[in-house]
């Protein structure tokens, strides 16, 4: 976190947080609504209460998207935008669970 605060010193930056627990189509579609031309993109990867993967993995996820420019462990504390993104995740597993379920449990 400190490294990035050095790193973005001075610079028009943007500081967004969120689990992205599994990363999804609709975590991308949304840091590229928040990237700006002139403007960095932070994102902190936060840990949910029972994560699907590990931070690590998830921030080497967001990582490789081309419009984020550092990815930061944690967003506690910080003065981060929060995606709020648990019902992303929250959908998923319902819908997951439904075709499970019309499969037959297959």
């Amino acid at each position: 976190m400190e490294e990035a605060r050095k790193l973005t010193e001075g610079q028009p930056t943007r500081w967004v947080a969120g689990d992205f627990d599994p990363l999804l189509a609709a975590h991308s579609r949304r840091l590229r609504e928040l990237a700006e031309p002139g403007r960095l993109l932070v994102v902190a990867v936060n840990d949910p209460a029972r994560p699907l993967l590990p931070r690590r993995a998830r921030a080497e996820l967001v990582a490789a998207l081309a419009m984020v420019d550092y990815v930061v462990p944690d967003g506690g504390g910080g003065s981060f935008e929060q995606l709020n993104d648990t019902s992303v995740t929250e959908q998923l597993i319902a819908h997951i669970a439904r075709r499970h379920s019309q499969e037959g449990g297959q």
